[in-house]
């Protein structure tokens, strides 16, 4: 009887081995998928931690303005590039990196400025630094010249930072500082390499100082602009 039963599931084309693989086979397969898929997840983020680490650490140098985020092997740079070459180093770097398969460029750059700008304002009530600075340390060296230029008197930093600098921009910058501090009170005014200013001279010495200096070859390639310069009061003439 057990002989006729075998024969007859295998008429059907069943026997008993073959119910055997269907009741492990499914079962088993999913589990190697979960599993297969539980260890790319665990897999890929330390993957993303050490692109990241190293694409950053590329990058740390001369690229500070830059951030990234890697997806597996998939990196999107972020941030506000100060130049063109500085946009075109980092992408390099990010997309010269073992391991680095898709590089997205996502960041931008600099608003360009022309003319770049620079003003200096002083009245009773301080001194105001307005317009354009250019990226990098230069504001803090700008608000380091101002103090010493002008101790003693309150600094108000209204800078906006901007590609289109001008060459030389810091040596004029400075040179209308120090016109600034012989002023009672007035402006001085970058635009591009144009140099303006007015106002009225705190004494005597300061506005021949003032006009002399304008007379000769201005720092950074500076060319004079307009200039409304009043001599002191019969009060502060001396």
């Amino acid at each position: 009887m057990g002989q006729d039963s075998i024969l007859f599931d295998c008429r059907k084309g069943k026997t008993p081995s073959m119910h055997i693989v269907k009741s492990w086979f499914w079962p088993g397969l999913i589990t190697i998928v979960c599993l297969t898929t539980l260890a790319g997840w665990f897999l890929a983020e330390p993957m993303d931690r050490q692109l990241t680490e190293t694409v950053a650490a590329a990058l740390e140098a001369d690229n500070s303005w830059a951030s990234i985020e890697v997806d597996g092997r998939d990196l999107t740079l972020k941030g506000v590039a100060p130049s063109e070459e500085a946009l075109a180093s980092a992408l390099k770097i990010a997309d010269t990196t073992d391991g680095i398969r898709v590089v997205e460029n996502a960041a931008t750059l600099l608003p360009l400025v022309d003319p770049f700008s620079f003003v200096v304002t002083k009245s009773d009530q301080g001194i105001l630094l307005s317009g354009n600075v250019p990226y990098g340390d230069m504001r803090a060296k700008l608000l380091a010249a101002a103090e010493n230029a002008m101790p003693g008197i309150e600094i108000l930093d209204e800078m906006a930072v901007a590609r289109g600098a001008p060459q030389g921009f810091a040596d004029l910058a400075n040179f209308a500082l120090q016109q600034a501090s012989q002023l009672i009170s007035g402006e001085v005014r970058l635009a591009g390499e144009t140099y303006s200013i007015t106002g009225t001279a705190a004494n005597a010495a300061d506005y021949e100082a003032v006009t002399n200096a304008l007379k000769t070859q201005l720092p950074g390639n500076g060319r004079v602009g307009a200039v409304k310069l009043a001599p002191p009061s019969a009060g502060n003439a001396g």
